[in-house]
């Protein structure tokens, strides 16, 4: 997936985004945020927080720092008004300009599905977060049904390259949760792995909650 195809998709959808997501893909994020455990004075990375539809679940006392590749979907996301203090990057989640052991933790929605290289994008999440930190994610993912399986092929190629609807939002039908967390060897602990199962080969997903169990 071309990094400049991405940014160019979602800076045209940026307006229409959130509408999108409310529409195809409408999960309640407050128990993903709530699985965090967030203190006052923490400090969280909410990885490529597009619109900020994460934000309204963060509590009172945290601060909040989101990078997103997209600079008009930041300047959605500087709309909301919220309890939690929010600073906005545009930053490459692949390629995250902080220090090691930065955040208390972080919070994944709908994006490393869309990444170019999910294992290198998870890689930065656990060096830039502390040892213990938790990690959640929400994302479309890889169904674990080969009938469904058959229909995420079909449609992956266009997913990708025209996206759904087209030209507004572009991701990876194939997303391989198993590969990602189980087999790439990467120190994660994973407290609950919840799949979202459905016929309709658009609407898999799955929520997760890791540890950074490195050392």
């Amino acid at each position: 997936m071309q990094v400049a195809k991405v940014i160019e998709a979602y800076n045209q959808g940026a307006v229409d985004y959130e509408s999108i997501m409310l529409r195809y893909w409408d999960i309640n994020r407050k128990p993903l945020i709530d699985s965090l455990q967030l203190q006052p004075g923490q400090t969280v990375l909410d990885a490529a927080a597009g619109t900020g539809l994460n934000f309204s679940a963060y509590p009172e006392g945290v601060h909040v720092v989101g990078v997103d590749l997209s600079e008009k979907m930041l300047d959605e996301a500087r709309k909301k008004r919220v309890s939690a203090d929010i600073t906005l990057k545009v930053a490459d989640l692949q390629n995250l300009d902080f220090p090691d052991d930065n955040f208390d933790a972080a919070a994944s929605g709908f994006t490393l599905c869309v990444v170019a290289n999910p294992v290198r994008a998870l890689e930065e999440i656990l060096r830039v977060t502390k040892p213990g930190a938790f990690i959640a994610i929400l994302d479309y993912c890889k169904s674990q049904n080969p009938e469904v399986q058959k229909w995420q092929e079909l449609i992956s190629d266009a997913a990708l390259e025209l996206g759904f609807p087209t030209g507004k939002i572009k991701w990876n039908a194939l997303m391989d949760y198993d590969e990602l967390i189980y087999n790439s060897k990467l120190p994660v602990e994973v407290v609950s792995d919840e799949r979202i199962e459905s016929l309709n080969p658009f609407s898999c997903g799955c929520q997760l909650l890791l540890k950074n169990s490195k050392s």
